[in-house]
């Protein structure tokens, strides 16, 4: 879950603000649903995670795991996601092992993505500033949340990295 919203996090990212504008957070959920996929996710480092001796800034060159990322967010503010959870073996071999996140999504006017994801039986909610076009959302990913989501990430080609910025595209 962490995993999803840190790279959508993921992605993906849309509900706060004030109970009595409710025509207003209609509005906006309404133009931001639909099916986006991640098209880019650049880390501030360049990295070889695929071990071809290639240094990539993209990460979806260096991983195919994560192209398969999307969200699916419903004009009823729901939303469904496709996330990757990376993590290193100890010969630092990338693996991500994908799995779908469910919850609820507004997003405010300030373009405040909150999430509310159903977690283990439990909810987690997250605050995520959007950059939106008509057809894009982009967020990015701190140093602190990648080490939240990715486990012992020290010491691992993902150990450097103190940023992402992911774009999602709507199709």
């Amino acid at each position: 879950m962490k995993k999803f919203i840190g790279f959508l996090m993921v992605a993906a990212f849309i509900l706060t603000s004030c109970e009595s504008d409710t025509a207003g957070r209609n509005a906006l959920t309404t133009n931001v649903a639909g099916t986006y996929i991640l098209t880019s996710l650049v880390a501030d480092l360049a990295v070889d995670f695929n071990q071809d001796g290639v240094f990539d800034t993209e990460l979806l060159n260096e991983a195919a795991c994560f192209s398969n990322m999307d969200v699916d967010f419903m004009v009823n503010g729901d939303f469904t996601s496709t996330v990757a959870f990376p993590e290193f073996d100890a010969m630092n071999v990338l693996s991500c092992p994908t799995g779908t996140e469910t919850g609820t999504y507004i997003l405010d006017s300030s373009n405040i993505l909150t999430l509310t994801v159903d977690v283990n039986g439990g909810t987690v909610t997250e605050d995520i500033q959007l950059s939106l076009t008509p057809t894009t959302f982009e967020f990015t990913v701190t140093g602190q949340d990648l080490d939240r989501y990715i486990t012992s990430r020290a010491g691992t080609p993902a150990g450097n990295i103190t940023s992402l910025i992911a774009t999602y595209t709507k199709i």
